[in-house]
């Protein structure tokens, strides 16, 4: 699978899943997608940490030590789902991966026999 632009939900919707090589585009929109949605929240786990150490809401005897496990337990909950974005995009890979393998005599379909009528186009 080659790199792809980036791509937008709306944009990934419109995708219409009729044949082998829009099938292969609709994963890897869909993986860059997930891609960069993860990058995304990784970055935001980052700045949460620094935004919510910044506002000093917490006990001040502790020196804002609170404040930053606090802020830290928060961005963890970013850094999940950017681990779960980065998992999606590992599925849409073995989506491809997997219908290769179960689809690959339909793909090449055997001479001889009168042709049945497709509604899938494998061959594209």
């Amino acid at each position: 699978m080659g790199s792809t632009k980036s791509v937008t939900l709306t944009e990934l919707a419109d995708i219409e899943i009729t044949s082998t090589s829009s099938l292969k585009k609709y994963v890897e929109s869909s993986r860059a997608l997930c891609r960069d949605f993860g990058s995304e929240l990784d970055w935001a786990a980052e700045e949460l940490i620094t935004v919510l150490t910044q506002t000093q809401k917490g006990n001040p005897a502790l020196l804002g030590f609170d404040v930053k496990i606090r802020a830290r337990r928060i961005a963890k909950r970013a850094r999940r789902a950017a681990e779960l974005q980065r998992g999606s995009a590992v599925e849409m890979t073995r989506l491809w991966q997997d219908y290769l393998v179960q689809f690959a005599p339909a793909i090449t379909p055997k001479k001889g026999k009168g042709k049945a009528k497709k509604t899938f186009n494998f061959t594209t």
